[in-house]
């Protein structure tokens, strides 16, 4: 799983609604809090490419804009966006465990179909 795939997976979980008292909601609370070590791994790698990116004055200061943004210059912006990428594409920064459910109500088909690729929805198992 790449970074980008991970970033994309939490966001879906939390959009994802989970009746309380469900498998569904214990599976999607249990997943976000293993990913948690891997959001702050993120946001740090996020921020320091920031940082490295950015415009300095010349004492080697961080310039801002008005709402407090880095501000960057064109080379440096797309600097930036091509280490964003490899960075986005690369492995786990941090690898977290998805606790899977068979739990689906209330999810929307596309919601079944992506969370099921990812390993989150599992089908029932059949004894044979």
């Amino acid at each position: 799983m790449t970074n980008k795939e991970a970033y994309k997976l939490i966001t879906a979980l939390m959009d994802t609604p989970a009746p309380t008292g469900t498998k569904l909601e214990h599976a999607r609370n249990q997943t976000l809090k293993n990913a948690s070590s891997f959001v702050e791994a993120y946001n740090d790698k996020l921020e320091d490419l920031n940082i490295d990116y950015c415009s300095t004055d010349d004492k080697g200061n961080i310039i801002r804009d008005p709402r407090g943004q880095y501000i960057f210059t064109k080379d440096n912006q797309r600097a930036l966006s091509k280490e964003l990428k490899k960075f986005m594409d690369s492995e786990l920064i941090v690898p977290f465990e998805i606790v899977s459910t068979t739990d689906k109500k209330g999810l929307s088909d596309p919601q079944v179909e992506y969370l099921t690729e990812v390993g989150f929805i599992r089908g029932l198992m059949t004894v044979i």
